[in-house]
């Protein structure tokens, strides 16, 4: 597991306000840690296809990287959900939110604290 799942802990603290579940995916859609709230129901079959998903988008993403630079995070707005998808190395940190949370100052604040923890 990634230093960064490591110094997150993925307890439920980082479930506050409008954030519904985060979780770490490795490059193969496996779910290597996370927590959320009973929200949404997905079954087992659905969860692993939801992560796989956002693990082949990043890995797609990748690809345009020489031409854009690398993604910082990707975000999926749907009518009842927002999901921020923010890679790392080859794992992805996935961030489901209530629609009405104020995301952008949000991944902001997780950037910084991903920055922080990979300079320690």
């Amino acid at each position: 597991m990634s230093e960064i799942a490591q110094a997150l802990h993925f307890d439920k603290h980082m479930l506050g306000d409008g954030i519904e579940f985060v979780g770490l995916i490795a490059q193969n859609g496996r779910l290597l840690a996370g927590n959320g709230k009973n929200t949404f129901n997905l079954s087992e079959e659905q969860m692993e296809m939801f992560f796989m998903n956002f693990s082949l988008q990043q890995k797609m993403d990748q690809d345009y990287n020489y031409n854009f630079g690398q993604a910082q995070f990707t975000v999926t707005e749907r009518e009842n959900f927002r999901i921020i998808a923010i890679p790392q190395d080859s794992d992805t940190l996935i961030f489901v939110m209530d629609k009405n949370y104020e995301f952008l100052s949000g991944v902001k604040g997780l950037l910084d604290a991903i920055k922080h923890i990979k300079n320690l």
